[in-house]
This record gives C-alpha cells, structure tokens and sequence, in this order.
C-alpha cells in the first residue's frame, strides 16, 4: 500500500511562499520540486484537494487546479476509489539511474557534486587489470574489503597522525553505504542522532530509515556552535553526531580548532558516538591548512570517507575507520545487504592512492578553475547574489537577495537549467531556506557560463523582469537527482 501523506504534513513540506504569481502554479511547481528531490517519495498518496485546501489555507478551486496541472505533467495519477498517488514518468532506460537525466541533449545540470573522470584514471584501471588473476583466485567476497586496500587506507590515517591498523577500516560501496551501515549498526528506533541543521540530504534521511529522531543544530554563522550542542544535549540523552568538518557540504564551511576541540568534549562527556564525514577534506582547493582530523580529538570517532569526491563518483568505493569493537558488527550487518563491495574497483583506488596523488591533483586543479569560473560568470552576470568563494568542496553556497529558491528552480527547469533549491539541505523547516541554492561546479566551463545565462533569464522571470519563456524545455522532461 502507498504511504499515504497527510494535509498538514505536506502543508509543512511546502512552507510559506513569497511568490505573487497564480497561487495555484507555484503550488504545484512546489510539490514537484518535493516529489523530484524525495521529500515525497515516488508512490505517495496525497491528501484530498479539500484536506489540502484547509491546510493552506487557500480555495479549493486552488487544489484542484493544482492537481489538475499535477497530473497534465504526468507526476499524478488519480483514480475514483485510491486517491491521487505520486508517479514519477521514468522510462526504461533510465529509471535505474542515480541521475535521472532530461531528454533535452541541451538540458544543463546542476544537481550533483561528484566530479567526471580526472586525467589518469584510465592508466589506474589498466594497471587493476594486471593484478586481476590474483583477485580471480579468490571468491571475490570481500565483506571488509580488500586486505592490500586496507593496508594502504590505514597507512594514510596514521601518517596524518591518527594511528590506524588495517583491522579497523571496512570498506564500503560509497560514503553513503558506510554511513547506511553505520546507521544499522550503531542506531535503535527512537534513539536521537544530532546533525548539522545544514546538510548533506542523504546522511540524515539514511539514519532516518534506521530509526533515528534527529536533533538539528541551528542555523547560524557556522554550522557548529559549541553552545548550541551543550544545549540540544542537555535536555535528552543521544546515540551519535553525523557531521561534515571540512568543507562542509553545502556550506563550504571548515570546523575550527577551538569547535573541534569543544565538539569532542561535549560528545563525550555524553557518550555520544561521533560519526565525521571527512569524503572533502582531500577535495582542498586552495592547499588551506586544515585542523586535525576529528578522530584526533575523539578516539571514539567513527570516520567516513570515498572516492567519489576526489576521484570519480563511478568507482563506487568509500570505507569507513572505526574502533576495533565496531568492525565486527559492520561487517555482520551486511551479511544481508551486500556481503561486500567489488573486487576490481578495489584494486584500481589501491592503484590511485600509491601513484604519488597526481589523478587526484589533476582532478583539483580542474575544479579549481571551474570554481574561478562560476564566481566570476555570477559576479558579472548576477551581482544580486552573494557567492563566498570556499577554499574546497565542489560547490558554492549562495545567498539569494529574497526568499525565491524554489521559484527559482522551477523557472531555471523551464530554461533548461536543473538546480536544487535550498531547503532541500536544511535538517528541519525554516524560513532562511529559501534565501539559499547550492551551485556545483561540476560541469565544463562553456557549460556553466551558459548555466549563468539561463539562470539570470529565471531570475527575472520570477523577479518581474523581462526573460522570455518561449522555447524553453517543460520542468516536467528535467527530473533531476542529487548525487
């Protein structure tokens, strides 16, 4: 049976709007952007258009319409008997990609902030190929990943000084599937896990599916107040932290010595397991000094780290460094999950991180001068946004002169431009969501100074200003993912 979503639920999914245009399209350009970044998963039943009404506030002639352009896009089907349930229009050949991509060859996106393959990342895989036969004389199942790989991870942990053995790191498909792991193992349902009120969507929404009850940190000038922390803990007990120190998806933000320091005495002094995603910390654009790794702070620390943001997203391969006490139990609780994670791919990130750094290098110094780029195509082109230039990561965090990130979204689709609005980064509801958008600068540099060109054509659009829509593609061909 469909979950079925409630009118005062999805009346606090949408949120207050600013927008001064028919109240009933900036409605159903809201819902979609909810059904397109997961809020409202694929099969949900929505409330009846009267309930919804009530819950907004609005007419009921509003809801109706609202359904009615719903279901012209193709994102509803209502049936007299089951209501009105959420179908996303994939077709074959790409409803099983992480990316869902628009069939409009010119469509631009801006959803994702894993980089493409650097230069040299084909020389790895020919030097896996020629170890192969010793991995072909095995099983291949490799539930703690592959002995020389953990070796080679362990051996980078203690040169930055964080003693590691090789018995400690487990390897994962992705940062996401350690964090899933880690979610399973180290989460009850009911227990409290704090997160960062601005964060990488999956992170939370996968401890969510464990169980969890989140506790956001508040928003403010950086993502960790000390203070805040000995507040949130104060009141109830909590079985872990899920954070980002450096360079903070989607902020860009790095934690600081002191708020390191603070952090780690705090969590344990309430026994509170502190699981750090450190999947950018190698992405450092501009060679800033950083602080220690958290687990220097906290020996308790369980950390997250892949390949995906350094090397390419496509190899698949992250780990996680945890106490000895852990390793057991991760390596248990994928016994009915994936039993382990691909042999070859193994072999070629074990290729890339002893080949001297240079793929990686070469990988920074392209997003390096993607990220110049975009500032300087905004500064020109959007002065109206406040874009801090962060000193790694793979996107900006921008500020938007009004509450107008959704709208924005959903006029930049019709321009052939697929971003992801803010709020889809904030652990809880609030209104400063909307003054936000994060922007990778993923793609090539023709192709962003052209995402600036359409996105200064929504902007007026949904300011007043004079951008033409004709001949721009429909939202509804331009489903997008974040990755």
């Amino acid at each position: 049976m469909a979950p079925t979503l409630s009118a005062p639920r999805l009346a606090n999914l949408l949120g207050q709007s600013d927008s001064t245009g028919p109240a009933y399209r900036d409605l159903a350009d809201r819902i979609r952007l909810l059904v397109i970044d997961g809020r409202v998963p694929d099969g949900s039943r929505l409330p009846s258009e009267r309930a919804l009404a009530v819950a907004l506030g609005v007419s009921r002639t509003t809801t109706t319409r609202v359904y009615a352009e719903l279901r012209d896009t193709g994102l509803l089907h209502s049936r007299q008997g089951s209501g009105s349930i959420v179908r996303l229009p994939l077709s074959a050949s790409n409803a099983s990609s992480l990316i869902v991509s628009a069939p409009e060859t010119d469509t631009i996106a801006m959803t994702f902030s894993a980089p493409i393959g650097p230069p040299g990342l084909a020389r790895a895989f020919e030097a896996a190929a020629a170890k192969l036969p010793g991995l072909l004389a095995t099983t291949g199942y490799l539930p703690d990943g592959l002995p020389a790989l953990r070796e080679i991870i362990a051996q980078r942990y203690t040169d930055r000084g964080l003693p590691t053995d090789p018995s400690q790191i487990v390897v994962t498909s992705g940062a996401q599937g350690a964090i899933s792991l880690l979610g399973r193992v180290l989460v009850q349902p009911g227990n409290r896990v704090i997160v960062e009120g601005t964060s990488w969507p999956h992170a939370p929404e996968s401890l969510v599916a464990a169980g969890a009850r989140l506790t956001s940190m508040p928003v403010g000038e950086t993502p960790w107040d000390p203070e805040a922390l000995a507040a949130a803990v104060r009141g109830a007990a909590h079985q872990a932290a899920y954070i980002i120190p450096d360079f903070h998806n989607p902020t860009g933000a790095v934690m600081t010595d002191e708020e390191r320091g603070a952090w780690a005495h705090e969590l344990r002094r309430n026994d509170i397991v502190p699981v750090v995603d450190e999947s950018l910390r190698d992405v450092n654009l501009d060679g800033i000094e950083l602080p220690p790794s958290f687990g220097t702070y906290d020996d308790r620390c369980v950390i997250v780290d892949s390949t995906s943001k350094t090397l390419w997203g496509g190899l698949r391969i992250g780990w996680a460094r945890v106490p000895h006490e852990l390793v057991l139990p991760l390596v248990q609780a994928r016994m009915n999950q994936d039993l382990g994670t691909a042999g070859f791919e193994q072999l070629v990130v074990a290729e890339l991180l002893t080949e001297g750094g240079q793929t990686a290098a070469a990988g920074r110094a392209r997003l390096r001068a993607n990220r110049d780029h975009l500032l300087s195509e905004l500064a020109t082109s959007l002065p109206e946004i406040i874009a801090p230039c962060p000193g790694g990561g793979s996107s900006l965090w921008v500020t938007l002169p009004e509450r107008m990130s959704s709208r924005l979204v959903a006029s930049a689709a019709r321009h052939g431009l697929t971003l992801t609005p803010g709020p889809r980064f904030f652990t809880s509801p609030v209104p400063a969501s909307e003054r936000h958008l994060r922007l990778p600068f993923m793609p090539n540099q023709d192709a962003l100074t052209e995402a600036v060109v359409r996105m200064r054509r929504a902007y007026d659009e949904v300011t007043g200003g004079s951008a033409s829509t004709d001949n721009s593609p429909d939202s509804r061909d331009t489903l997008e993912l974040i990755a």
